[in-house]
């Protein structure tokens, strides 16, 4: 999972150094939360929650990067009692996961409609 991260990172930097190529880095993005759920219920027992943790905030950075999330958007961990993982990360998810399809809707309208959606 740290080698996905690190390679996500990468591709990720490199797409939005190349135009601001958002549909790639979303991919990216979205490829690496495919990753981490797989790692997720692969390693429900012996889950390394930071790595986790790690690449939630990173996901989290790039969309704020874009756009797609203010900062009282997002939900924290600081609330009392136990974290639900699934309810903590989901709304995150769906923002995702709504902003890919938009993009791959969009993408034959050129960058223009792009630029609208990263907006």
């Amino acid at each position: 999972m740290a080698e996905k991260l690190r390679q996500a990172k990468k591709n990720v930097h490199e797409a939005l150094a190349d135009s601001f190529d958002t549909p790639r880095a979303v991919n990216e993005l979205s490829s690496l939360v495919v990753a981490a759920n797989s790692y997720m219920n692969a390693h429900v027992n012996d889950m390394k929650l930071p790595l986790v943790l790690t690449v939630s905030r990173y996901v989290l950075f790039v969309l704020k990067s874009m756009g797609v999330y203010e900062s009282d958007d997002i939900p924290t961990d600081t609330t009392e009692g136990a974290i639900n993982k699934e309810e903590t990360i989901a709304p995150l998810m769906n923002v995702l996961s709504k902003f890919r399809d938009d993009v791959k809707l969009n993408a034959k309208e050129g960058p223009g409609q792009m630029f609208k959606l990263s907006d």
